[in-house]
């Protein structure tokens, strides 16, 4: 996976060469910080950038929103806001830009990392790689949805569905949609608990409660689920049947 670049829209002060220091020693490229809007919109007319860090008032001619803004909507990088104040106090500039990333300052190396992946997962990585948390020795998975990373246990997950660009996750408690594609899941998604039965539907096998081909039924949720021509031989090879 290749290097995330960011850049850092703040006031140049120790505090921002601390941020970038953290971000590099993260793994991530940091491209510049710049603390003017013209210096901002220079850098990304000369260089690639992934997404972009920004205090909501500095040095910058415009204010950080207006500026996030223009770069939006020229160049559809998405940003994080950093901020010494509280999001309350900035309600119509954050509802007049629509949903966006807010961090209050000082930050821990664990909420920034996990909302830089976040706000670049559509831009930068693959739902796969968003999604994958160590599988082999984690028995969960972290999805994107309502704008955070979701902590899933894959004991928790009944079945997921296919909804055009997204997949549904239907958990114990929960139901969550993220961005991404049936075959990226399966990827994500441990062999020897799920299995894909239809174009449309994975199940957990844990969560089998009865087979009548060609439909099966999910305990405690008791949906009815299809067995897909082309996934019968699959399924029922994994199944134990006595």
């Amino acid at each position: 996976m290749q290097t995330l670049k960011i850049l850092i829209a703040e006031d140049v002060s120790n505090l921002e060469i601390d941020l970038q220091n953290r971000l590099i020693s993260m793994g991530f490229e940091v491209i510049a910080l710049v603390s003017s809007s013209d210096d901002a919109m220079e850098t990304l007319k000369k260089k690639k950038v992934d997404l972009v860090i920004m205090d909501t008032y500095s040095d910058l001619q415009n204010d950080g929103f207006k500026v996030a803004k223009q770069i939006r909507e020229k160049y559809d990088i998405p940003t994080i806001f950093l901020s010494a104040e509280d999001k309350k106090d900035f309600g119509s500039q954050i509802s007049d830009f629509g949903p966006c990333i807010f961090m209050n300052k000082p930050t821990t190396d664990n909420e920034l990392k996990a909302n830089i992946i976040m706000a670049t997962q559509n831009q930068f990585l693959k739902p796969s790689e968003m999604l994958k948390v160590q599988i082999a020795e984690s028995p969960y998975i972290f999805v994107r949805a309502d704008y955070r990373l979701n902590k899933i246990r894959l004991t928790d997950i009944y079945y997921l569905e296919a909804k055009k660009d997204y997949v549904v996750i239907h958990t114990t408690d929960n139901v969550y949609t993220v961005h991404a594609t049936m075959k990226e899941m399966m990827l994500v998604l441990p062999a020897s608990f799920f299995i894909r039965t239809h174009r449309s539907y994975i199940v957990n096998i844990d969560k089998v409660f009865s087979i009548k081909y060609p439909d099966l039924i999910i305990e405690n949720k008791m949906k009815t689920i299809p067995i897909g021509g082309l996934y019968r031989k699959s399924f029922f090879d994994r199944i134990n049947i006595i």
